[in-house]
């Protein structure tokens, strides 16, 4: 009798094994769940000046982190590509694909758990992943230079949190800052 069929063994149950494997779709209901949380129309709760004032305190104490010769040229900067979402439009569409939009200036869609190459207004070119961390979807938009995080949470009352972190090379210390909008009928 020969060795070579019993050889074969652990190689077939490697491959047992990863067909039996979760893949990184999430369950049909994980998906329903989601999407009734988090699809549609999201407005800003808050006033806007009340926004931009918390998104700028953000950035003053990131910037306030950086070396005195950089902060002059890093403020503006962040500030221009940090800017305050009036509205926010997610939609879970067919085969897995979450769309997004950012007032009426970036729209995105990609694949869960995927990563893509979107460019962003401006020109430039990033990689966006998004995926459901707990209760909440996270946006991930990766640069050369730095990424920034979304985190969608749903509240109980009704209104979504999203929590935002920019950390990039030249910032010893990460922006973050977070903003409530309301589901819009």
């Amino acid at each position: 009798m020969s060795m070579r069929p019993l050889r074969l063994i652990p190689a077939a149950l490697a491959l047992v094994a990863a067909m039996a494997w979760p893949h990184s779709a999430p369950s049909q209901d994980r998906w329903d769940v989601m999407s009734q949380r988090l699809d549609g129309l999201w407005r800003l709760d808050v006033p806007y000046a009340t926004a931009r004032q918390t998104v700028d305190g953000a950035i003053d104490e990131a910037v306030n982190a950086m070396n005195m010769l950089l902060r002059g040229v890093a403020r503006p900067m962040i500030r221009d590509n940090t800017p305050v979402n009036r509205e926010i439009e997610l939609r879970f569409r067919e085969g897995n694909n979450i769309f997004v939009r950012f007032d009426d200036r970036a729209r995105y869609t990609s694949a869960l758990n995927a990563t893509r190459r979107v460019s962003i207004p401006g020109g430039d070119d990033m990689r966006l992943t998004q995926r459901f961390r707990g209760e909440s979807l996270e946006q991930v938009f990766q640069a050369d230079n730095g990424t920034r995080w979304n985190t969608y949470h749903p509240l109980p009352d009704g209104r979504l949190r999203v929590d935002a972190v920019t950390h990039g090379d030249m910032m010893p210390q990460a922006m973050r800052f977070s903003l409530t909008y309301r589901r819009q009928p």
